[in-house]
């Protein structure tokens, strides 16, 4: 990572970014307040302020205070890449002091809970989810309760069963809390490999799960991945390992970040990868709103081709 690289990732558009992840912000005169867990954090352009604890910063120190990413991990996400990418080596500057090596964020998942009682209420009840789709997930020890907060953790493994990335999502009602834990890794994110070869993209779990419930048919046969955003990462890494795969469905929100999102990923996959890329939007807000509030069958918009 180089300090061209902190600089630009440093001056992401934090109101464009917590939009694209589905957060509610209200317009207060020149600046932005954003409602984190009972504080009120007010931002404008790249730089925010919790009034609560008197912190502040940048975009990058951002995902660091309220989504617990090491600093390398961060950059990568404003950026649009993997850690890996970020690391990529570059030529020395003539005279250049040698490079030090960052310290690395192990991933450390929370502790399981003795049991599933609230996760189950909350994507079952609350969310709609089919409760056969949520034990698959479970089964598998993709899902589970955190012992500490009893938030809903979403685990992305590799190929040999490796975790490498954690998400968790909260259960209290209201709750808007979300987190991405540091040392995670942006390609593995949350996600089912089926031996077919379509590969269904959202950008978040829920709506991962919301759209299995909607189209429950023989969906193990599918692969399945939850960005945990709007980066092209886990999609990538997707088309690498798993070479049968000839179609991209992107499942994006109904939203303006949503659509922008769509059209970027569809011109990186169509410039770097022989695969059919279309979109299926929901006719609501997003996929969950979509389970608990279906339109008419006669209403639903067929996927439309990039």
């Amino acid at each position: 990572m180089t300090a061209k690289d902190r600089y630009k990732a440093g001056h992401t558009d934090l109101v464009y970014w917590l939009r694209s992840h589905g957060e509610t912000l209200k317009k207060s005169g020149s600046e932005w307040e954003w409602k984190h867990q009972g504080e009120r954090v007010t931002i404008r352009n790249n730089v925010w302020f919790d009034q609560y604890t008197q912190e502040g910063g940048d975009a990058v120190k951002f995902l660091q205070y309220f989504y617990g990413m090491s600093e390398k991990c961060a950059v990568a996400e404003h950026l649009g890449c993997t850690v890996t990418e970020l690391e990529r080596i570059r030529p020395a500057r003539k005279g250049a002091p040698p490079r030090q090596e960052e310290k690395r964020i192990d991933l450390t998942p929370p502790a399981a809970n003795g049991n599933m009682r609230r996760v189950f209420a909350y994507l079952c009840q609350t969310r709609g989810i089919d409760p056969e789709v949520v034990s698959v997930f479970a089964h598998a020890r993709l899902l589970y309760e955190s012992a500490d907060k009893h938030n809903a953790v979403f685990v992305g493994k590799d190929g040999n069963g490796r975790v490498r990335h954690i998400h968790m999502r909260g259960t209290l009602t209201g709750s808007g809390f979300r987190q991405t834990l540091g040392g995670s890794e942006k390609a593995y994110s949350f996600h089912h490999t089926g031996r077919g070869r379509q590969l269904y993209v959202f950008e978040a779990p829920i709506d991962m799960l919301s759209y299995i419930s909607l189209h429950p048919e023989n969906w193990q046969e599918n692969s399945y991945v939850a960005l945990c955003g709007v980066g092209s990462a886990p999609i990538k890494r997707f088309l690498e390992e798993v070479p049968q795969l000839e179609k991209v469905v992107l499942c994006l929100d109904n939203d303006e970040a949503g659509h922008n999102a769509a059209m970027r990923i569809a011109r990186e996959m169509l410039d770097e990868w022989e695969v059919e890329v279309s979109a299926h939007f929901p006719q609501q807000k997003d996929w969950n709103e979509e389970l608990l509030h279906p339109f008419p069958e006669e209403n639903m918009e067929p996927v439309m081709a990039m």
